[in-house]
């Protein structure tokens, strides 16, 4: 296939996309975290009479801060990684979660220099000392920290699992890539250079222009073989320039049909090489220099949706299955690891004719 020279480029790009998206599984738990501890933590540390306490006794409310984000960091860092490696290390996790609990019991303890107000009591109300209300602060603020930190870790577990089967999957699809990398067969170019190389012995008049249509497509090919995606428009004349080429290896009695519709989104991106196999599979197998006949090839870019199709005679499908069946389902793989879940391919035979009909968003 004519592709063959380009699916680094196709590769190279599947492959940054399942990077990044790695990538930002990994970072968002850190996202969560700068949440809770610059805008979450210091929310809730505001709902208590924060401002007394400074006044009062600033060590405590220091004490406090820092202890509550030590007990975050070891929680998400250090104590929930350890639940899930199981073994004596769950043990260490239990261990570390009794230390803050050990930890916050202290600072409940602390004194805070201020004498105990009591509140106004009555007949049916005992005095409740304001020391009681303030280790009830410490335990609640305690168990949000806990509470939240163990969600996230939970999640962030939960991340590297998917993280570690992407990473599997793309291993697997790379691999797959490579294979149909090797499995390409460029006989465009054997078939361009003979057809080049008879025109020359046999002086046609029109080899000048046959060898301008080769340099053409030869300079596409270079041009956009590091390219992530280029616009339809430019694919479709490529296709064209290649029909025009093969048409002098042709017999004059077959004819070949080949029409473009399109509106402004013809503009959009799409991967180079992606259509060019279905073309490629009308010369192969649908024309023969035995045979009279004809082939149609129509694309058509409508708010943003490729629709194209194919139909050529069933001359050599009953004789060469196995290549065809390489290019196709090479391409249909290709489609598959490049628009997953945004394509339509339909392929087989209808009457006396093969019928191929793509329809891909591009949006």
């Amino acid at each position: 296939m004519t592709f063959w020279l380009f699916l680094q480029a196709e590769e190279n790009q599947y492959f940054a996309e399942n990077e990044k998206v790695m990538w930002q599984i990994k970072k968002l738990p850190f996202y969560i975290d700068l949440v809770f501890c610059l805008v979450l933590l210091p929310a809730m540390i505001t709902l208590l009479p924060i401002e007394r306490w400074l006044v009062n006794d600033s060590l405590f409310v220091y004490l406090l801060v820092s202890w509550l984000y030590i007990v975050y960091i070891l929680n998400r860092r250090l104590t929930m990684p350890l639940l899930f490696i199981g073994n004596r290390r769950f043990l260490v996790a239990l261990v570390l979660i009794l230390l803050t609990l050990a930890g916050t019991y202290f600072i409940t303890r602390y004194q805070m220099e201020i004498p105990f107000h009591r509140m106004h009591s009555s007949r049916f109300r005992q005095p409740v000392p304001k020391i009681k209300l303030q280790q009830q602060a410490v335990w609640f603020l305690y168990i949000v920290v806990m509470t939240f930190s163990m969600a996230v870790g939970l999640l962030t577990q939960l991340y590297h699992q998917i993280m570690e089967r992407q990473a599997v999957e793309f291993e697997r699809e790379k691999a797959e890539l490579a294979l149909y990398k090797a499995q390409i067969n460029p006989h465009f170019l054997f078939n361009s250079l003979n057809t080049l190389y008879a025109m020359v012995l046999t002086g046609s008049a029109q080899v000048e222009d046959a060898f301008t249509q080769f340099i053409g497509l030869m300079k596409y090919m270079y041009a956009n073989n590091t390219k992530d995606k280029i616009p339809v428009c430019t694919e479709v004349d490529y296709i064209r320039q290649y029909i025009g080429l093969q048409k002098y290896r042709i017999p004059r009695d077959f004819q070949i049909h080949f029409s473009y519709h399109h509106d402004e989104t013809d503009q959009m991106g799409i991967v180079p090489m992606i259509l060019i196999t279905f073309v490629e599979n009308v010369f192969k197998h649908g024309v023969s220099s035995q045979h009279a006949g004809e082939a149609f090839v129509d694309i058509r870019m409508e708010k943003g949706e490729l629709l194209f199709s194919t139909r050529n005679p069933l001359l050599n499908h009953h004789r060469s299955n196995s290549s065809k069946g390489i290019g196709i389902e090479n391409c249909r793989k290709r489609l598959d690891l490049l628009y997953p879940g945004r394509y339509t391919l339909m392929t087989g035979a209808e009457g006396e004719e093969y019928v191929v009909t793509l329809s891909l968003a591009l949006k």
